[in-house]
């Protein structure tokens, strides 16, 4: 019979209030560590999906930037290259400046003739 009343006390015990509170600190700290987990795998994808991004437009920077090395090797690529930047050319070469002509402002314009209601009229007929 001790044993039924044994029983019955960690029983009232458990279901006690007091005992109930104190049982929600543990359970408020587990949910608090694993929400801060949960925060930070996020932030760690979202992270990681941006670095990826980074990563390809660095390694199409360094493909571009190896074919121009590789165009600086040539004595061609480099003479190229001066052209293109500054404009430059050989001696003996010539080079054609080709303009428009430029007409003069018209100073004295009218305006165009706006037809009246009437006219429009007129002009279904």
């Amino acid at each position: 019979m001790l044993d039924f009343y044994e029983k019955r006390r960690i029983q009232t015990i458990m279901y006690s209030r007091p005992f109930l509170v104190f049982l929600c600190i543990p359970v408020g700290f587990v949910t608090y560590v694993a929400w801060h987990a949960y925060s930070t795998a996020q932030e760690t994808r979202e992270r990681r999906i941006e670095l990826a991004g980074e990563l390809a437009r660095l390694d199409d920077r360094t493909t571009a930037l190896e074919y121009d090395i590789a165009n600086l090797d040539d004595p061609r690529g480099v003479e190229a290259a001066l052209r293109k930047r500054y404009e430059v050319g050989k001696e003996g070469e010539e080079l054609i400046v080709l303009v428009e002509d430029q007409k003069p402002p018209e100073q004295n314009v009218l305006p165009l003739h706006t037809p009246t209601l009437w006219e429009k009229v007129k002009g279904w007929f």
